[in-house]
């Protein structure tokens, strides 16, 4: 008997590298699977420290809103205190204007009917200082 000789083949040949390279290939796509996988959390993970940031951001003008509003209450309130204050100070003044004017006209009537025009000159001087 002759003994079997192997003969070339090279399909067989050429499966044995195709596995070897199917091989590689699955794992050059499990570790580009895997970055994709890590930039994916870290992208979740970047968008919720962003929100949180925002959200700190949002709560911190709602706080100033808050504050600038009872500013302003507060100089509203000053505002209408010297209005009224003001408006006082109009009336007092305009008052003693009025009582000016009467004690003018009662000191010239005074001068006319008076027998001592020096006293009522003296009198005016000192009112009108």
């Amino acid at each position: 008997m002759n003994p079997k000789v192997h003969e070339f083949n090279p399909q067989v040949t050429c499966l044995s590298n195709n596995t070897t390279s199917d091989e590689a290939e699955e794992q050059q796509f499990s570790i580009i699977d895997e970055r994709k996988q890590r930039r994916k959390i870290s992208n979740r993970e970047s968008a919720r420290r962003s929100r949180m940031r925002k959200q700190k951001h949002l709560d911190e003008l709602w706080s100033q809103v808050i504050w600038l509003r009872s500013e302003n209450n507060q100089l509203i309130d000053k505002l209408n205190h010297a209005s009224e204050d003001h408006e006082r100070v109009l009336q007092e003044n305009a008052q003693l204007k009025e009582e000016t004017s009467e004690l003018r006209q009662m000191i010239a009537s005074m001068q006319l009917n008076s027998p001592y025009p020096s006293m009522i000159r003296e009198f005016q001087d000192i009112l009108c200082k």
